[in-house]
């Protein structure tokens, strides 16, 4: 037995490295926080945009989403249309697309394993190049629940027309107050914005596609099309188009505003969702991505591998940390009180005395780090959002690194599960 934990003890410690290695980039978007936010000149000539929303059993939302692009764009009316594909819907959804104006299609697909965002996409993309071939430059995909800020369409355009192809907005909440999940939420997203995206912008890498706001150009979708089919299909697209040699640039001054999730359940299958997906994804293009870090000579790669390296990091940190300190802890008590095991009682005395001030320092590392992060992302944010104070916020702050733990169980039971879409109950009106 003593051979046994000297073998855990050793593995102990290269998940400890690991650990740290996926932890350790976190710091360098605390120390680049004061980075200033890139702004695009503004364009004069307009260009035509597809605004596609991909929607399942979204009635709820989906009229008023269409209605405000339509009517509070600061863009000319006849430069953008919206198309709406509903998706196995069950309720009225293409019926309240096709009412507020948009250009609405029933995309239906009985497969559970097409039951993704990533079909219904493929297939008006598709359409788009088709059916459409010629008439728009540039495509921009909001979610059924996004709300864009007034600019929009026009900060997207000015960054098309300074050469972007393929962009990221900032997110931000439209219920980012309503209470403490949709708080840890909010701080979450204006984090991975204001933070890491803002960052990378400024030392010319790429960031991470998200799904609400994402805008690619047409030209690219017609000599690529929609290929990436895994659960998180922004993700894959982002790691498709970079092997391809585009980069994915972060336009901050393109806010989209998005419904968090109000409660824990809501908040955990998200999560969970996005862990079964990210892990895939991780694991069946990851190092083939990291591979081009050296093909393509550039520090993106890495960098975004970093990022879907933090997803196993995760997983490892929910598995591997619990049981195996549970155990030495177990071993070692039953051993200082004086019952017959393997290791000495001075032995089991000596390991709790280095092991429990380091387990302390080490949760009060990760508290302060995250929430320094979350705080510096929502005070240099607080001007671009337009916040009179960081008031209703704090409770984002400080209660990010309970958030980002139940982030961490959540992409667990999602990466040794099966990711299965479950409807999100909507709050923001």
């Amino acid at each position: 037995m003593e051979i046994f934990d000297i073998v855990l003890d050793v593995i102990n410690w290269i998940m400890i490295g690991i650990t740290t290695l996926g932890f350790g980039f976190q710091l360098v978007y605390v120390i680049c926080s004061f980075m200033k936010e890139k702004h695009f000149k503004v364009s004069e000539k307009k260009n035509r945009i597809a605004i596609v929303i991909c929607g399942r059993n979204e009635e709820s939302v989906i009229s008023n989403t269409v209605k405000t692009i339509l009517e509070k764009q600061n863009y000319p009316k006849d430069k953008y249309d919206v198309f709406v594909v509903a998706h196995n819907c069950t309720d009225a959804t293409y019926i309240e697309a096709k009412n507020a104006g948009a250009y609405a299609f029933e995309f239906n697909d009985n497969d559970p394993k097409h039951a993704m965002v990533s079909y219904p996409l493929c297939f008006i993309v598709n359409k788009l190049i088709t059916d459409y071939k010629g008439k728009y430059d540039l495509m921009i995909r909001f979610d059924a629940d996004n709300l864009p800020c007034d600019d929009y369409l026009s900060r997207m355009n000015d960054a098309y027309e300074e050469g972007v192809k393929i962009a990221r907005p900032y997110e931000f909440s439209k219920n980012a107050t309503q209470n403490s999940w949709t708080k840890v939420s909010a701080a979450y997203y204006m984090r991975d914005s204001r933070l890491p995206s803002n960052f990378r912008e400024n030392a010319h890498l790429s960031s991470m596609l998200t799904g609400a706001g994402m805008m690619v150009a047409m030209d690219v979708l017609e000599a690529h099309g929609w290929d990436a089919m895994y659960m998180s299909e922004d993700a894959e697209y982002t790691l498709n188009r970079m092997m391809d040699g585009y980069k994915v640039h972060y336009v901050c001054d393109a806010i989209v505003y998005e419904d968090q999730p109000s409660t824990f359940k809501d908040t955990f299958n998200r999560n969970k969702r996005m862990g079964h997906g990210l892990t895939r994804l991780f694991f069946k293009k990851g190092f083939k991505f990291f591979g081009h870090a050296f093909k393509q000579k550039d520090w993106s790669f890495i960098d975004l591998f970093m990022q879907l390296f933090f997803v196993p990091v995760g997983v490892l940190c929910c598995l591997w940390f619990p049981a195996y300190y549970i155990y030495r802890f177990i071993v070692t008590i039953l051993a200082s009180v004086g019952v017959p095991m393997w290791i000495s009682q001075e032995a089991g005395q000596k390991f709790l005395a280095e092991t429990i001030p380091l387990v302390i320092i080490i949760i009060v590392v990760f508290y302060v780090v995250c929430a320094l992060q979350t705080f510096l992302a929502v005070k240099f944010s607080q001007k671009h959002v337009k916040l009179d104070s960081l008031r209703g916020y704090w409770g984002g702050i400080f209660l990010n690194p309970v958030f980002m733990v139940v982030w961490a169980v959540a992409i667990t039971f999602g990466a040794l599960g099966k990711g299965k879409w479950k409807a999100i109950k909507r709050n923001a009106k």
